[in-house]
């Protein structure tokens, strides 16, 4: 069993993480400036933060045996090269949907008339209720969690095998997030940079990197939070969202000691679930007996 990393009394922030907020927000500064269009921004974004994390990890990790391995990475490609298939799928539904409905659903409001960084602020409120609710759902069981527990089958937490999510899940996920934001008229601009801070703060929850983020952990998702979600605890497990921790604070699921760490992360017992290095069969999983 792992041991526990203690909390320390001393200064120690995760400077990864508040590094990475302060590139998103330059390159969402610049995204606007430059009147960038959505596809390459969001791909900036995504290098610009695996890369960005993955080199804090190398440097200092949270955890020494969280270091993926190569055959961990190889995985993690894999499914990055599946979820890219499934995030351009869930693309085709939305403009179907829109293309369907611009008939007889007005697509504006007076949330498209909104100053920028209100509408961006409102956006990721509502793209995090529909995430948190169908993350919490998923713990349920059933189908949903033959689907999700592809991601929590992991015996360590962090920025590469977040890609090591089921491509329903991200099909999904997409769905729910983006669907609620063009009903209700956002503006194309507020949806982009709500996705990128989302998509930051996705791995930044992931990352094993080490420091705290102290007050913090009650406004954005952090590490800190994350990994308690990720524990074999199932009265740990909570935290189910990624971005913001709002909505884990209404609806009581809301989980920070202060005071120590999670033990042990993955799935206890497995439950019949396919080991982390078998890809294919993870990516099966959800649809055998």
């Amino acid at each position: 069993m792992t041991t526990p990393i203690r909390s320390s009394s001393r200064f120690d922030p995760n400077w990864a993480h508040l590094g990475l907020l302060a590139l998103t927000g330059a390159l969402a500064w610049g995204a606007h400036q430059f009147s960038m269009s959505p596809f390459p921004t969001l791909v900036i974004g995504l290098v610009l933060t695996v890369g960005w994390l993955m080199l804090w990890e190398r440097f200092a990790p949270y955890r020494e045996a969280w270091r993926p391995s190569a055959n961990d990475l190889q995985r993690d490609a894999s499914f990055f090269g599946a979820n890219a298939v499934a995030d351009a799928a869930a693309d085709l539904l939305l403009r179907a949907a829109a293309l369907g409905a611009a008939m007889w659903w007005p697509v504006s409001g007076p949330v498209a008339t909104l100053p920028l960084a209100a509408g961006v602020v409102l956006a990721l409120v509502i793209a995090e209720l529909g995430d948190y609710a169908l993350h919490r759902l998923s713990h349920r069981g059933g189908w949903l969690w033959r689907v999700h527990v592809v991601h929590h089958r992991m015996e360590a937490v962090n920025t590469s095998n977040n890609f090591t999510t089921h491509p329903v899940n991200v099909l999904l996920r997409k769905l729910v997030r983006l669907l609620p934001l063009w009903l209700l008229g956002f503006s194309p601009e507020a949806i982009l940079m709500a996705l990128l801070f989302g998509q930051a703060q996705s791995f930044a929850a992931h990352a094993n990197t080490r420091g705290r983020m102290g007050w913090l952990n009650y406004v954005i998702g952090t590490a800190e939070l994350h990994r308690w979600h990720h524990s074999v605890r199932v009265e740990e497990a909570l935290n189910f969202g990624s971005a913001l921790p709002l909505w884990d604070q209404v609806f009581g699921t809301f989980h920070y000691p202060r005071d120590g760490a999670v033990r042990q992360v993955g799935v206890r017992g497995a439950y019949g679930v396919p080991a982390p290095a078998e890809t294919w069969a993870l990516l099966a999983h959800p649809f055998r007996g």
